[in-house]
Parts: C-alpha cells; sequence; structure tokens
C-alpha cells in the first residue's frame, strides 16, 4: 500500500488507512516461488557451488516496482521479474558486475538504474534498460570494502558510500572529471573510537571492525545518518559542512546514543519512515531501535525485539506506507512487527534451513515479500488462497506463523553476547517491569515441574518462573484480596500464645478472653471472634505482629523471661467502687464507738471537736507527769537496799 494513493482514497471518501494484519497472516511460499539464487561464478578462484545472496532490492521506477534485484557473494547481478512463475527451483543468470562480493544495491530514483557496493574497494553505476547491463561509472576511492550505498531522495544524481575504512563519501554523477570520479565531501573516520588527531593510524583490523560503517540513510537534502559496527553510536552529519578540508575529527550535527546494556552495541542496517520522522536501527543485541529524528532525542521511542542478529549480513526493510517493518534472523526464520505496536512481532516466516539475511518488501500490489537466506535461496512471499482445502492441494515451501506473544515476552535482553545461548534453566526473581521479562524456562510436563519445584524448594533462595506459577497463589487457595507472601513456600515463624488471640481491646473488661484459635496447619486466615466461618476474611498486614498491649512480652527476652500478662482493669471504676463499699459498711454498722472515736482521724475538720481534743491531750500530759513521779520515789528507796551489797576495800 502506498501512502500517497491512500490519501488520495481517503480525499475522495473510499475508506481511511487500516492495518492489514489479516494479509499477513496468510502469507505463504509455494512450490513454483522457490528459487536458487544467482549462478555461480566458475572462474572464481575459491569456487562456491551455491554463493548465498548478500542483497536484493525490488526497483522505484513506476511500472516496474516488481523488477526484483538480486546480488550474490560472487559478484554477480541478476534480475526477476516477480509477477512471472517460471524456472522455479532454479539459479538466476547473472551478470559478473564485480570481482568480489556484492553487499549492497541502491536502486536511481526513477531510473532503471542501480549502484553497486563490492568488497573491491568500488562502487559502479549500471544501466539496466537493455538485456544486458552496462556500466556507466566507476567509483573507486574507499581503501576498503564498501558496505553500503543509498542515494538521496527523488534525487537522480547524489548517492553516498560508506565503507569498512571509516569513510563516507558523497558522489555527484554529474561531475565531470578528467581520469575517474571524485567525492565531492568526504568524511573520513567518521566513527573512530578515540581521538586520531596527529598519531599514528591503528592497525587495519582494528580499525575495520571498530569503525566500519555499516548503514547510511538520507534524512533529507543536507542531512546524512550514519551507523557504525563498534562504537554504538548514530551520527547526524550536516552535508553543507565541507568535511574533506578539516583535518581534525569530524564533529557530527547530532548523537543518538545506543540505549542497551549489551557489549554488542554495533548496528547492522538502517531505515527510514516514509515521512522522514522515525529512523530504525537494527542492532547486534537482537534489538530494532526506533528514534525520532525530527527532535534528535538520543533515546529511542519504541523497541522491536524476537529475532536473532548474529551476523552483520541480517538486513531489515520497510512497508511502502510504513506501517510493517520486516527482518531477517540468524534462527532460519524471518519476522515481521506493526510499527505501532512495538515489542514482539506479529508473525514469523519458517521455511529457510540457515539464516535469513536481507529481505524486501514490494511497494506495489498486493503483499508480497522476498527473502534471501545462506541456504542459496530465496522466497517470494504470497498472500496465500482463503480456503484450507485449496490450500491442501498445492505444495507449500513456507507459511506465516503467528508469535506467540507471552513466550517472547519472557526473554530477557542479555547483557552478554553469550547469555543467550548458555543454560537455560535460570532462576530469577518476580519483577514488574516489561521491556525486563524472567528468562525463558524450558517447557515440561506437569509431574516434572512439580518434581523440580519440591526438588528446589528449600535449596534456592530465589523462586523460578515455574516455581512461581505452580505455587500456592495459582491453585488458589487464598480467596481474599490480600494474602500473605511466603517467600519459597515456607511457613512464617509465629511467636508463641500470639496466634490464639482475637482481635486487640484496649479498654475492654477482665474477664473477656477471645475464643477463636488458628490451627497452624491450616491455609486459611485467622478470623476475629464477631466474624463468620463463611465470610470472606481482609487480612491485615499487621496480623502476626506481638501486641505488647496485651501481654507485655519483651521481644529481645522471649527465650529467656516467662510469659506477663497485664491486668486488664478499669482503675477509675475499681476506685470508685471501693469507695462505695466503704459507705455503705459504715452506714450500715450500728456500733456507737466506732462512730465517735475512730481509730484515726477520718475527713472531719480540726474546728469541730476542740475540747475532744483539749482533753485527750491533757489526758496524756497529766498521764506523762504521774509516770515521772513514780519513777522519782523509786529512785529515793534504791539506798536502802545497799546493805546487801559486799563492802568496798579501803586502803
Amino acid at each position: 500500500m502506498n501512502v500517497t494513493n491512500t490519501i488520495d482514497r481517503r480525499e475522495r471518501g473510499f475508506g481511511m488507512v487500516c492495518d492489514y494484519d489479516i494479509a499477513l497472516y496468510r502469507l505463504k511460499c509455494y512450490y513454483n516461488d522457490v528459487y536458487r539464487g544467482i549462478t555461480p561464478n566458475t572462474n572464481a578462484v575459491d569456487y562456491n557451488p551455491e554463493p548465498p545472496v548478500f542483497a536484493c532490492r525490488f526497483c522505484t521506477t513506476p511500472g516496474y516496482e516488481e523488477i526484483l534485484a538480486l546480488a550474490n557473494e560472487d559478484g554477480k547481478v541478476a534480475f526477476q521479474d516477480t509477477r512471472i512463475k517460471d524456472k522455479y527451483n532454479l539459479p538466476l543468470e547473472g551478470t559478473q558486475a564485480h570481482c568480489n562480493a556484492i553487499f549492497d544495491i541502491a536502486w536511481m530514483p526513477g531510473e532503471m538504474k542501480l549502484v553497486t557496493a563490492s568488497g573491491d574497494h568500488s562502487a559502479r553505476l549500471w544501466d539496466v534498460t537493455r538485456p544486458e547491463i552496462k556500466q556507466i561509472n566507476y567509483f573507486h576511492a574507499h581503501t576498503r570494502s564498501v558496505k553500503t550505498a543509498v542515494f538521496r531522495d527523488d534525487d537522480k544524481a547524489v548517492f553516498a558510500t560508506g565503507a569498512r575504512d571509516g569513510f563516507i563519501m558523497i558522489w555527484d554523477i554529474r561531475a565531470n572529471h578528467s581520469d575517474q570520479p571524485k567525492p565531492d565531501n568526504c568524511i573520513a573516520n567518521a566513527h573512530s573510537i578515540g581521538g586520531t588527531g596527529n598519531t599514528r593510524r591503528k592497525s587495519h583490523t582494528q580499525i575495520s571492525r571498530a569503525q566500519s560503517i555499516t548503514g547510511l540513510v538520507f534524512q533529507d537534502d543536507f542531512t546524512l545518518i550514519s551507523c557504525a559496527a563498534g562504537d554504538g553510536l548514530l551520527k547526524v552529519w550536516d552535508l553543507r559542512k565541507n568535511y574533506t578540508v578539516h583535518k581534525k575529527e569530524p564533529i557530527a550535527k547530532h548523537l543518538m546514543n545506543y540505549s542497551g546494556n549489551s557489549t554488542r552495541n554495533g548496528f547492522s542496517s538502517l531505515l527510514i519512515c516514509p515521512n522522514r520522522i522515525t529512523l530504525y536501527a537494527s542492532c547486534m543485541d537482537n534489538i530494532i531501535y526506533a528514534y525520532n529524528v525530527s527532535s534528535y532525542n538520543h533515546k529511542p521511542v519504541a523497541e522491536y525485539y524476537g529475532h536473532q542478529n548474529r551476523t552483520y549480513y541480517v538486513k531489515t526493510c520497510l512497508s511502502s506506507d510504513g506501517r510493517y517493518l520486516a527482518s531477517g534472523s540468524s534462527d532460519e526464520l524471518a519476522y515481521i512487527w506493526n510499527t505501532n505496536r512495538p515489542g514482539t512481532p506479529l508473525v514469523k516466516l519458517s521455511g529457510h534451513t540457515d539464516e535469513v539475511t536481507c529481505i524486501a518488501w514490494c511497494s506495489v500490489g498486493e503483499t508480497k515479500v522476498v527473502t534471501c537466506s545462506d541456504d542459496a535461496c530465496h522466497k517470494i512471499w504470497r498472500v496465500g488462497l482463503e480456503d484450507e482445502e485449496d490450500n491442501k492441494e498445492v505444495i507449500i515451501r513456507g507459511q506465516a506463523e503467528v508469535v506467540e506473544r507471552y513466550c517472547l515476552e519472557k526473554i530477557k535482553i542479555e547483557t552478554t553476547p553469550s547469555s543467550r545461548y548458555s543454560n537455560t534453566r535460570q532462576e530469577t526473581t518476580p519483577s514488574s517491569d516489561e521491556h525486563k521479562a524472567p528468562v525463558l524456562t524450558p517447557v515440561t510436563t506437569p509431574e516434572s515441574s512439580k518434581e523440580d519445584y519440591n526438588e528446589n524448594k528449600h535449596n534456592s533462595v530465589k523462586r523460578s518462573y515455574l516455581q512461581m506459577m505452580i505455587g500456592s497463589r495459582s491453585e488458589e487457595k487464598f480467596k481474599c484480596i490480600l494474602s500473605p507472601i511466603y517467600e519459597n513456600h515456607e511457613t512464617v515463624a509465629k511467636r508463641p500464645h500470639m496466634d490464639n488471640r482475637g482481635m486487640r481491646r484496649l479498654f475492654g473488661s477482665s474477664n473477656e478472653t477471645p475464643t477463636t484459635t488458628r490451627d497452624y496447619n491450616s491455609d486459611e486466615p485467622s478470623t476475629s471472634q464477631s466474624t463468620s466461618r463463611n465470610e470472606q476474611v481482609f487480612l491485615s498486614p499487621t496480623i502476626n505482629l506481638p501486641n505488647f498491649v496485651v501481654d507485655g512480652t519483651a521481644p529481645h527476652l522471649l527465650e529467656i523471661s516467662p510469659q506477663k500478662y497485664k491486668e486488664n482493669v478499669d482503675w477509675l471504676t475499681k476506685y470508685r467502687k471501693e469507695k462505695y463499699e466503704q459507705k455503705k459498711t459504715a452506714s450500715t454498722s450500728s456500733s456507737p464507738k466506732t462512730q465517735s472515736t475512730p481509730g484515726r482521724r477520718s475527713n472531719r475538720s480540726r474546728s469541730t471537736e476542740p475540747q475532744k481534743v483539749t482533753k485527750t491531750i491533757k489526758s496524756s500530759i497529766l498521764n506523762f507527769f504521774n509516770k515521772e513521779v513514780i519513777i522519782k520515789e523509786n529512785e529515793k528507796d534504791l539506798p536502802s537496799n545497799n546493805n546487801t551489797l559486799p563492802p568496798t576495800s579501803t586502803s
């Protein structure tokens, strides 16, 4: 579907733009849509009978949009009309365009011409209007393999190339040079790691690995975006600036950083949507990042994952309306995403037997996708027959399969490339993050899963995803809103004499005792005295905490000190009752002595009985003096008794 045609139909009132996911679910590859790539180069030194296809592109010239161009490892180029179904399961006859592998193809806008980027350090312009293609021009300025080429949008003269030497060159085919074409602008060391300055260059091996330009795309006539294999950066260049005269490192207009956490932060290809707003960068960490190039935000706005990108030969493509994103994969599949729904893909195309590298989407007619693989085959995927019985009458070599979203969402993006191929049985703690899901565990039967759960029940601190799924919550033992969380399904340590009490009562009577008890072996939560047995229970998060108001237990002396219970008595009521009992006994008593001469002074004031107080004082004084007189009289009688004492000796 074309955006211009869709808008035109909408203005005429024929309908709105809508997704066509149902057509992708019916994609199939029939037996007469399988081809064996391009014929090999028999004169090559390293002869390969089945060279893989590295690049494929549909023509952009109106009326020829279904013409497919393919280029292989031997440097051959072939063209195929996808409307004609003949010579299937056979290789295409190609033309020897380069003496080395061709890595990319760029069609000239509106013309039957194309540029090929090759490993022989050159790019060449070809005219394909004739039965035999003809070379128009030869562009040679790079010192390493040319990896990518792209034309400026709606411009037939200007294109850019990027190579493994880290150089980006802008070419104009209209320029008249005496000997050979020269680039109009050259960005040297566009993605160099670290400063070079006047120091010597690093070795060619290090340069090719880190600075290799793997993707180029024009945002507009004066803005070029590039990516490389090793620095994890997307750079935006302003082509109105002449970078050739600068000897120092070039400074990009904008930078967009890699936002993942993997060591494989290189990018393999770049795409831009038809509206020139969203940029799609396929990264080596198995994620396709979408960036907003209208604001040049350095963080991606969306992520598409589910495929595997192990080599830089895995490429991506967009539908002509920008609604769908397709990519090859190292797991022998091709994946298609809906750009409005980031995350896991909609469908996967299964049918190849080796890594799916390049992929192309036809811009006209019904949905048509071409995939190329290292199995030396390229397949054309069309919308299959609607009736299932009709599909059984033909031989199907591949079909689209719906991707289970819950399976791919369990795959956690690894921090190192090797972690994906390590032991798949990994235990993770539960997490609420969606871009960060637990590691995928192998599928097992219910019996084996229960055995694994019982074996790892007490040995592992962390629970696996499978253990959590078969735990007590999935068995619906707790039918309450806030169920207690038991780590590793272990019983919570209970404080003695705590779980046998009911709800806390601060001002209750002393003779009230809770009547409800809780069975320690039961999975049902405890309830209070006023809660019925059949009523739904809402547990409190502090239900298992000790109540120090009632029993006064010291938690740090629980093993040593005995249990202490406070007396639950209302002291004000007790004091009132005691006073009432005293008044009652005083009023009912019949003895006058107890009233006239109390043992101790009561609440009466001193002024009421002044005489009695004086009498008691006088009588007590008289008695005191009488006692003194008696004592003195007895002392006078003592000399009469001295005769009985023995005589003292005199000298």
